[in-house]
């Protein structure tokens, strides 16, 4: 049971896992819709003002791309195995499997967090910010899973590259998100 939960990419990947993941984010991206909150990086998740159901799509799609796509390059300087896009694609997906949880302590926090002024925050806020911290912990820990299964990678080379791959999958994926963000307030 222990390895489902952090390293479920030896038993599902590809098409199969792509398939799993992209309905979980659909559910997410539905929680988070009703919640306010917004995926608008590869590892961030905040409250936010409600938004057309578009951009939620839009936040998702680049919070799971941005680290598949730079996983992806990684790995042709890092792996000296033969790899796939659609696994890496796949089991990036299952591994943001945990953000369902955040969107669902999101709408679950909704009504509070939409009676406090803008710049308060009480034990319940802070509360919710510690609770939400475990699935984005978790995910990480599924995202280097899937990235060191995806490319056959071990040891410093895994990390270092796995460590440096998800701050430029970070960097691209919010400022992806201003960019879309701009052209929506045009």
């Amino acid at each position: 049971m222990k390895k489902w939960l952090y390293n479920p990419f030896v038993y599902i990947a590809g098409s199969q896992a792509l398939v799993a993941g992209s309905i979980i984010m659909i559910v997410t991206l539905l929680c988070a819709y009703y919640g306010n909150m917004h995926f608008n990086g590869a590892i961030d998740a905040h409250f936010g003002s409600p938004q057309p159901l578009v951009i939620y799509f839009l936040e998702q799609l680049i919070a799971w791309g941005s680290p598949v796509v730079v996983f992806y390059a990684l790995a042709f300087f890092l792996s000296r195995s033969n790899f796939r896009f659609i696994d890496i694609a796949g089991t990036i997906a299952v591994a943001r499997a945990p953000m369902l949880l955040v969107a669902i302590i999101a709408l679950l926090s909704k009504n509070h967090m939409q009676t406090l002024n803008h710049n308060e925050i009480d034990g319940i806020v802070i509360a919710i910010g510690l609770l939400m911290l475990l699935p984005l912990i978790w995910m990480i820990t599924l995202m280097y899973n899937a990235f060191t299964v995806s490319f056959n990678l071990k040891g410093t080379k895994a990390v270092a590259g796995f460590i440096g791959g998800l701050i430029l999958a970070e960097i691209i994926s919010i400022l992806l998100n201003q960019l879309l963000q701009h052209y929506i307030h045009l």
